[in-house]
């Protein structure tokens, strides 16, 4: 009787070693190779009432039954590529990110030359900071700090707008209905959209008071994040509600405290003599090998092109420290990560082109641009040739016709 029970015993100590293995959370978001939203990661990763903000791309082995709030599934099975998903769930649970992604853009590729508060009002990065010859024109600047997801696979994702002890900023999600869509259907109305609708409303569950958050650090944010000087306050509200809301507790459920511990990550990691300064501001109107920047960066950061491979963003990983949840320094980025977020690979881009504003309107140079040049110079000289041919032409023709005439 006693080995039975010590047999009993056992086979309960496995099998709830065995839950927690195969019941974490955490593992949920772990790969290995391909991720999607099924009965299975539903229930293993308690996203009962969860919402997907973004369809990614998931492997086609996946099947969507349950739920389909991952992509919509419809038969036959999804046609995505194979291992990839890179997407927001709203509402997700705030302990289970592993590390931040500070994201800094580049203003010449992602902003006009002057910025127009009335055309221009949707574009979050912009401002009158950014505009030709202001402090936040020609530099890496702060896009925002993300809680991102572990991922040992391709999987890529995040939380998103999340519910936080002082507020609920799912709502702010545009599946939240808490502004109305007017004048247009569900598939032309964006998060952009939405965004600038609970401004316009003044719906103040999504809003915080930019004015007491801003004015500390206003000349901190005029160089090193110009974009949350624009107009209503639309950048910072969208980087609190959407980011800031999963991580909040750790900065003590305080927008003041997230914004300065940002702008001192940016200041970190472009001031001179740090890595982006030597390798991408010293390269200003220049083109580098990414495969060779990367490298330099100590595999800390991926780098995002446009289709005409100019640079647009920069994604340095950060820790999360294990004692205080705080971002303190870079770390290598996870594969999966670099897998599902490299948009210079994407847009088969070798070399990525840092623009100046002056020169927004330049060719990306290429490996031909010597010989174009020469092509071009050696036209010329044949013109200049031939117009001295027509010259002296012209000249003996006009001197054979007056020896005609005056005969």
């Amino acid at each position: 009787m006693k080995l039975l029970h010590q047999l009993f015993f056992l086979f309960c100590w496995i099998a709830f070693c065995l839950q927690q293995y195969y019941c974490t959370d955490i593992q949920c978001f772990e790969g290995p190779n391909f991720w999607c939203l099924n009965q299975t990661t539903e229930s293993l990763c308690n996203f009962t009432n969860k919402t997907i903000g973004l369809c990614g791309y998931s492997n086609k082995r996946c099947q969507v039954k349950t739920g389909d709030s991952f992509c919509k599934s419809l038969p036959p099975a999804q046609q995505q590529s194979p291992f990839e998903f890179d997407g927001g769930i709203t509402n997700a649970d705030e302990d289970l990110f592993s590390y931040y992604v500070l994201s800094l853009y580049w203003p010449p590729s992602s902003c006009p030359k002057i910025y127009n508060e009335t055309l221009d009002l949707l574009r979050y990065f912009c401002s009158p900071y950014t505009d030709i010859g202001q402090p936040g024109s020609e530099r890496l600047v702060l896009h925002g700090v993300w809680p991102t997801f572990a991922t040992k696979g391709n999987y890529q994702g995040w939380p998103q707008f999340c519910s936080a002890k002082d507020a609920d900023w799912s709502k702010c999600h545009i599946n939240g209905n808490l502004c109305p869509w007017k004048n247009t259907t569900s598939n032309e109305f964006t998060q952009g959209d939405y965004e600038n609708c609970l401004s316009i409303e003044n719906i103040q569950q999504c809003l915080v008071n930019a004015t007491n958050v801003l004015l500390p650090e206003q000349e901190r944010l005029k160089r090193l994040a110009p974009g949350y000087l624009g107009t209503r306050n639309l950048f910072i509200n969208h980087e609190w509600t959407k980011h800031g809301s999963c991580c909040s507790s750790i900065f003590g459920n305080n927008i003041s405290n997230y914004l300065a511990h940002m702008l001192d990550l940016v200041d970190m990691v472009t001031r001179p003599g740090s890595l982006t300064y030597e390798y991408i501001q010293r390269y200003s109107g220049e083109k580098i090998g990414i495969d060779y920047l990367v490298a330099m960066l100590n595999q800390t950061a991926i780098i995002n092109c446009n289709s005409k491979c100019e640079l647009e963003e920069v994604w340095m990983c950060v820790n999360r420290d294990e004692t205080t949840g705080l971002p303190t320094r870079l770390i290598p980025c996870p594969s999966g990560a670099r897998n599902t977020s490299d948009s210079c690979k994407k847009a088969r881009c070798e070399y990525v082109f840092v623009p100046l504003r002056n020169q927004s309107q330049q060719i990306l140079p290429n490996d031909d641009h010597t010989s174009s040049n020469l092509t071009l110079f050696l036209f010329i000289i044949l013109i200049i040739i031939l117009l001295k041919y027509v010259f002296f032409l012209s000249a003996s023709c006009y001197e054979f016709l007056k020896i005609v005439t005056s005969q």
